[in-house]
Parts: structure tokens; sequence; C-alpha cells
């Protein structure tokens, strides 16, 4: 049977359960002067633990507010545990340390009866100055983020562009422009939405009413996460005007730039037969008039040839047909035989069989010019003009026919290359209108073909343009057929 503690032994064991404590305590008697104080109220305070003992702890560690001002005794919330019998917990107050540096304490305080009559105070408290300071982060982080969010808020409100946003769990926001566009109904019709939520990225033009609408989706991803998709949309109706307006502008400008080279190849023919005509008012037999007429038949054949192929040039066409693009090559040719002549400049030709290819031929066709004259324009002083027409298959493996047109001209400089496609660069400084590329670029992007130029100035100068046409044109082809 254990032998009962004395009155030491009893002190040191619940001296040490006090020590034990994680929180800093301490005793009152009924003035306010400590009874028992732990090792952890010793060490936060950085007292002895003997220092604290019959001292009055108020006037030690809680003689002034934390604004500054003194603390009197009768406002002590502690002293109020004496005085009403009441006890407190885990209120925040300022405490002193030794040095009298003031910290944050959450304190909590009990009062000590022995037969209904209070004869002190327990104090319990810990040092929550961290915590504080955690807890102020915490709320400025908090507010920082929802002013941010506010501002993000704010910023996409005021968009000119429709922006729509479908998150995970199946909730749909849009912005200001976009309910001006779409009214209170979410597009059924958005697939970039559809696209960007399972983790796409995707451009889409779509003509809704009379609008031209560029569509563009793309994920909301979050630590390697898909949240959601977002949608904008922009109102490309008035570009769209614009752009048609000077392809338009560009067409017409082509046929006038024609103008002259037509004028060319049909004065010849016509000086022929007027020629021929004289000859047959002056012949002796019928044999020789009819071979004079034969000879005029055959020139008046060119005219009309030269004729059909100005008018399939602006003619308008709003279906694709099967086109042999070497046939087209050879037509497109034909208006340039006397500037061929007149400038000296020689041609080579190497049209392979390809596939016939589904295109607007108009548009081809007017390609095909823009870069045949182009490089007459730059070999004013003779050269050579070399054309080619094979089978191709691109780098995804679709069938398709490359056109390439090369020049031996001065080539284009460096400084104007990069930026050839793009409206209004010429290096024709009087006489181009800085179209015909943009346009023609236009025209093989939107058949789902590619244009390029390679060109070289100095030794070895020249110019080549190709043009890779697939067997079946890119899908946007048929919307633009029938806008």
């Amino acid at each position: 049977m254990a032998r009962p503690l004395d009155e030491r032994q009893q002190m040191q064991h619940w001296q040490a359960l006090l020590d034990s404590a994680g929180e800093g305590i301490w005793g009152l008697d009924l003035d306010g002067n400590c009874t028992f104080v732990n090792q952890m109220a010793a060490q936060t305070l950085g007292f002895q633990s003997e220092d604290l003992l019959g001292q009055n702890m108020h006037a030690l560690v809680h003689h002034t507010r934390e604004n500054g001002t003194p603390y009197p005794d009768e406002e002590c919330p502690i002293y109020d545990v004496i005085r009403k019998n009441e006890p407190f917990r885990q209120r925040q107050d300022t405490l002193f340390r030794k040095d009298r540096q003031p910290f944050l304490a959450e304190i909590s305080a009990q009062p000590v009866s022995v037969e209904g009559e209070v004869v002190g105070v327990v104090v319990t408290f810990r040092d929550v100055t961290a915590l504080r300071q955690k807890d102020s982060a915490l709320r400025a982080a908090y507010e920082e983020a929802a002013q941010r969010t506010a501002e993000l808020r704010a910023v996409i409100e005021s968009m000119p562009h429709a922006v729509y946003v479908s998150t995970s769990d199946g909730q749909l926001r849009m912005n200001r422009r976009a309910r001006d566009l779409s009214g209170d109904r979410f597009p059924p019709e958005l697939r970039t939405l559809d696209a960007a939520r399972r983790g796409e990225c995707v451009t889409e033009t779509m003509h809704t009413g009379d609008l031209w609408i560029r569509s563009v989706g793309a994920p909301i991803r979050m630590n390697g996460t898909i949240l959601g998709g977002v949608a904008v949309n922009t109102d490309i109706t008035l570009t769209r005007l614009q752009d048609e307006a000077l392809r338009r502008s560009e067409k017409l400008a082509a046929v006038g730039q024609l103008a002259s080279s037509i004028a060319h190849e049909i004065n010849n023919p016509l000086e022929a037969i007027t020629n021929l005509l004289y000859l047959v008012r002056r012949a002796d037999s019928m044999e020789e008039v009819q071979q004079y007429v034969a000879v005029a038949q055959s020139e008046l054949a060119r005219v009309t040839e030269i004729t059909l192929q100005t008018l399939r040039f602006h003619r308008q066409q709003s279906k694709a047909t099967a086109v042999d693009l070497a046939e087209l090559m050879r037509a497109v040719m034909t208006l340039y035989t006397g500037r061929l002549l007149v400038r000296n400049i020689a041609s080579e030709w190497k049209l392979l069989a390809a596939p016939t290819v589904l295109c607007l031929e108009g548009e081809i066709r007017q390609v095909l010019n823009n870069l045949v004259r182009n490089a007459l324009d730059a070999m004013q002083a003779g050269g050579m003009l070399m054309l080619r027409v094979h089978p191709q298959h691109d780098l995804t493996g679709r069938p398709g026919a490359r056109m390439t047109i090369a020049d031996t001209g001065e080539g284009i400089s460096p400084t104007i290359a990069g930026r050839l496609f793009e409206p209004f660069q010429t290096t024709k400084e009087t006489t181009g209108t800085g179209l015909g590329l943009w346009v023609s670029r236009g025209i093989v992007e939107k058949h789902g073909g590619r244009i390029h130029v390679r060109s070289r100035t100095g030794v070895g100068h020249g110019t080549v343009f190709s043009v890779w046409l697939p067997v079946v044109p890119a899908a946007s082809l048929s919307a633009a057929e029938n806008p």
C-alpha cells in the first residue's frame, strides 16, 4: 500500500502538474498578489518563478492598455472575477514581459472558492501574437482577393467582347456584352465553350443573323486541373465587311492592271486580221483567199480566248468546282503572251499530272494572276519565268497539288519580306495597291491551303512563290460560299 505524501511532497507534486501544462498559469490572492506560478508563465513573461511569487501581478504585467494608456485596478477584468465571482474565458488583452515589451495574450480567469467564499483567482494565458499576425495576414489576403475579384469582375463586365464562362459544376455566366448579344439565353451553338471544357483551345468564326462572330475558347486551369471553360466572342462584322470591300477593290484594280496586257494581246491579232483583209482584196485566186481567211479565223479565235479568260477572271462563283490547276495556269498565261514577248521573258513549264482540286475557280485564278503579274513586273529587263504544277501531300497526309511561280527578278528586300502578306505592303512604290498578296493569302487559307515565298537578292537573285491546295477544301469554305 502506497505511503501518503507529506505536505512538501504534495506541493512538489502539484507544482510538477502545473509545470507540465502547455499554458501559462498563475494564482492570485484577494489582494492580487501571486500565490503560485508555473514554468510556462515565468518563461513567457521573462521572469524567474521566485521573482513573481508575492508580487502584484497587475502592477507587474498588466499595468497598461494596448493603446498605451494606464490600466486602473478597478477596470481590470481579473479583479472583477474576485469582485463579482464570475469567470471569463479567452479574453484577448495586452500583457508585458519583464523587459516591458508588450504581447497579445488570450486570458482566462476562474475564481477559487472555499465553502462558497472567493479566496483567490487562477489565471491561465497563452501568447497569441503570432496567431493574431496570421489572422491579420489571412484577413488582408482575403480582402485583397475580394478586391481583385471585384476588379476582375468589373474588367470582364466592361470588356467590349462577349465573355461566356462555364464551370465544372455546371454553372454558366456571361458579361454585359454577352447579354447584349444573346439576351439572357446562353447560346447553344457555342461549340468553342464545349471544346474548352474538354481542355481544347479553339477558334471559330460563326455567322448568326446579320453578324459575323469570332469565338475563341480556352480551358480554365488551376494546378493542372480543368475547372471549366471560357469563350470570348468578338463582333467582326465591320472588319469582315471592310476586308471584303478591300478584296473587291483589289480585284477591280487587278482587272484594271490587266487592261493594258489585254489591249496588247488583242491588238496584235487585230492588226494581223487587218493585214489579212488587205491581202484578201489583193488576192489573185480563191485558194489564196482561203489561206488568208484561215489565218484570220485563227487570230479571231485568239481574241475570243483572251476575252473569255478575262470574263472568267471577274466571274463570281458561289459553289466550289473541280479544277485542273495545270489547265488553269495555262489559261491565265494566255493573258500575258504579249508581255512575255515585249519584255524578252522566257518561260519554262513543268506541269505534271496532278489531282483536280475542289475550289472557287475565280478566286484561285485571281491568286495565280497576282503571282504571275508580280513575277513579270519584277523582270522589266527580261529574265526567266518558271511555272510548275505537281501533286503533293501535306505533313498530315492530305492529298493536294502544289503550284510554283518563280522569277529571276531582283528579289525582295529582307526588310519587306517579313511583312509581305500584310495589307498595304508593296514593292511597287507607284503602281501597287499593297493588297494583292494579302488577298491571295486569305483566299488560299480559306481553301485550307498554304502560300509561301522564298526570295534572294544579290547573286542568284529571284523569288519563288508556292501555293499548296488540298483536293478537298477546308470546312470553312462551305460557310464562305453562301454567307
